[in-house]
């Protein structure tokens, strides 16, 4: 059989609707695109109905009952349901458009239902014990034979109203026509291919397809007159595309207390059905069932088909169905009716049914528990069962992907877990190339200042030099003038503090060269804290000094005089801020999930105002008062972090009071033995 439903690929997006809606999951994904699979498609529509971007399409009709009209003798077997479909026509208008149209007779498929119900109440009556699943609609038939084949032997073995009517037409009342059925289902024009039916149907064509053949021909049925069908014509035949119709015109128990007939309306009232009476086949207790006869109607009834008109309610088709069955002026008398059924009564309407399973192979619960742990489920508490992906549950999506009808990456949870690790790690990548540019920007501009300053301090040095040996010179003759020698010592005292910020200057600009060594960095920490605290003496704050460093500390390779130089300088500036004393925290860590070594100085002091946290590493940056900072020791401390290929950062202890320096190395920093 041909592809009825295909995929309109530029139009496909992943939302799954169609799988979600598609009970016989026929539809595999591919690449993202949802693709119908010929084999187990039941050419229901239901795809077409559901898909909000309209990218399912159906094979085109028209140029198949363009030729069967050129081939003379054409006749219209219409459904039942047509009043339904073109709610701005009269339903005879219809009549009367398609024989203008060119076609030799216009039949309604209401008396080939009439036929078929006749059949199921001959049956019912037989044996009422007998369970029977109607054969009415195609796609319920093409669902049993492939999805639930233990099923077929209580299908009913009875054409269809569509096939019922072709044959009629062909072998009695019309020998040699050619027929065209128009309807609102995909599924017939499946149906018409099948080797049972095809002798008695030509063509199909859907009620959308009507509407351009009729402008193709330039007919307008708004302005033709009512013309009643050609003969036979029905009596309530034209309510079975309703819930119920088949057993009311079969003359079969209605009353909702009894509980032998029971009707199927939807696709979940279809499969539920279907699905629990393949469990008590396989149980073993069909018998004890209490329904013995069901009506399957894989939509809502005829009138709810996915061809139909989708701007009215099922109600409001129901009631337009309903008032042309009620109002026709052309309804035969009984005596006429019963004439007509009578010529047709040893019609042959059997059918029989074939498996055609597609059920595909089960995989292991070891492969189902290895397809859902791609997708993180790794427990039975991590199977969330949201259906996003258009599948009942994660279960069923794995067995999906294991027969290739689904692809992994249709979880929607899953999707979004893994959009938030790309996101995070993008903002990560991102932090992280921000903070090289600053830190590369820096550089740039530690490193042009680095060459001024080595100019600046070459050039001050000298004559800094001559200053300081003539004020000597000149302290030394100034014995008995306490004015001069005041005088001397001020210069003195000013050309030693020059030479300092000269020697700052130098330090600053010999960053160029690491000595490298295997250092114990509880050592350090402790040489560090000797030093500091002849500083916090001299400037009588009373400072108390901690080191946290772990027993087990591996030693680091740095070198060990310009990480003392790191380090100090940070000690001092803590120092600094607390005039009134205070605590000093030298610690080290070895980070192994981070892969560096940490070596941190925190204080208790006021902490750093936000306004000066983006200024702290640059040149001559100070909030000490004139004549007790450069602004030089942090960028140091930077310069020489930064040829140990690490990082330095502050931040504020919030809510506790001080700030702490952090000094981070990479992880071949601790790489050494000591």
């Amino acid at each position: 059989m041909s592809l009825i439903v295909r995929t309109a690929p530029d139009q496909c997006r992943r939302c799954y609707s169609c799988v979600r809606r598609c009970p016989a999951k026929a539809i595999r994904v591919h690449e993202g695109q949802a693709q119908v699979i010929e084999e187990r498609c039941l050419a229901c529509g239901r795809c077409i109905k559901v898909c909000p971007r309209n990218a399912k399409k159906i094979v085109d009709n028209l140029p198949r009952a363009a030729a069967l009209m050129a081939g003379g003798d054409a006749v219209v077997m219409l459904a039942p349901s047509f009043p339904a479909a073109f709610p701005e026509w009269r339903p005879l208008q219809l009549v009367a458009a398609l024989r203008r149209a060119g076609f030799a007779a216009v039949h309604e498929v209401a008396f080939g239902a009439e036929l078929v119900a006749r059949a199921y109440e001959r049956r019912y009556r037989d044996d009422p014990d007998r369970l029977t699943i109607t054969t009415s609609c195609p796609a319920a038939v093409y669902y049993v034979e492939k999805y639930a084949a233990p099923l077929l032997p209580w299908l009913a073995p009875v054409f269809s109203p569509m096939a019922a009517l072709g044959k009629a037409l062909k072998v009695r009342l019309r020998p040699g026509c050619r027929t065209l059925f128009i309807g609102p289902c995909t599924a017939k024009i499946k149906e018409r291919e099948d080797p049972q039916v095809a002798p008695w149907v030509d063509a199909v064509l859907t009620f959308p397809e009507v509407r351009l053949l009729l402008a193709r021909h330039g007919v307008d049925p708004a302005a033709c007159a009512d013309e009643e069908f050609d003969p036979p014509r029905s009596r309530t035949g034209g309510i079975f595309p309703i819930p119920g119709g088949l057993a009311r015109v079969a003359s079969l128990p209605t009353d909702v207390l009894e509980s032998r007939i029971h009707t199927t309306l939807g696709v979940d009232g279809f499969a539920d059905a279907i699905e629990g009476l393949k469990l008590r086949v396989a149980r073993g207790d069909l018998d004890q069932l209490e329904a013995r006869f069901f009506d399957v109607l894989y939509c809502q009834g005829c009138t709810g088909g996915p061809l139909m008109n989708g701007e009215e309610s099922l109600l409001k088709r129901k009631e337009r169905v309903v008032a042309f069955v009620r109002g026709r002026p052309g309804r035969p008398g009984l005596e006429a009716w019963e004439d007509a059924m009578r010529a047709l009564a040893d019609l042959d309407l059997d059918r029989g049914f074939a498996a055609d399973d597609q059920t595909g192979s089960a995989p292991s619960e070891a492969e189902i528990r290895q397809i859902l742990a791609r997708t993180g489920k790794i427990a039975p508490e991590d199977e969330l069962n949201c259906r996003a992906c258009g599948y009942r549950s994660c279960r069923d999506k794995a067995v999906a992907v294991h027969q290739g009808l689904a692809e992994v990456d249709m979880c929607l949870p899953y999707l979004v877990t893994k959009l938030e690790a790309t996101v995070a790690k993008l903002h990560r990548s991102h932090e992280q190339l921000t903070e090289a540019q600053e830190q590369l920007i820096r550089s740039e501009r530690l490193a042009s200042m680095g060459q001024l300053a080595a100019g600046i301090a070459h050039e001050v040095n000298n004559p800094l030099g001559t200053v300081l040996i003539y004020a000597h010179l000149l302290l030394e003759s100034a014995q008995g003038d306490d004015q001069l020698r005041a005088d001397a010592e001020m210069i003195v005292h000013e050309a030693n503090r020059c030479r300092s910020i000269v020697g700052g200057l130098l330090d600053f600009a010999r960053q160029n060269k690491v000595q490298w060594g295997v250092v114990d960095v509880r050592e350090l920490l402790d040489q560090t804290v000797t030093l500091a605290r002849a500083q916090a003496a001299e400037a009588g704050a009373p400072v108390t000094f901690v080191v946290d460093a772990p027993a087990d500390l591996p030693a680091a390779s740095l070198d060990h005089d310009q990480m003392l130089q790191v380090l100090l300088n940070l000690v001092r500036n803590a120092i600094d801020v607390m005039p009134a004393g205070g605590t000093v925290t030298l610690a080290a860590r070895h980070h192994a999930d981070r892969a560096e070594l940490s070596l941190t100085v925190s204080d208790t002091g006021p902490g750093i105002p936000p306004e000066h946290m983006k200024k702290l590493f640059s040149p001559f940056f100070t909030t000490k008062p004139v004549g007790r900072g450069t602004g030089l020791g942090l960028p140091i401390c930077y310069g020489i972090v930064k040829m140990h290929r690490g990082g330095i950062t502050a931040r504020n202890n919030a809510p506790a009071p001080g700030a702490t320096f952090e000094v981070r190395l990479p992880e071949e920093a601790v790489s050494c033995e000591p």
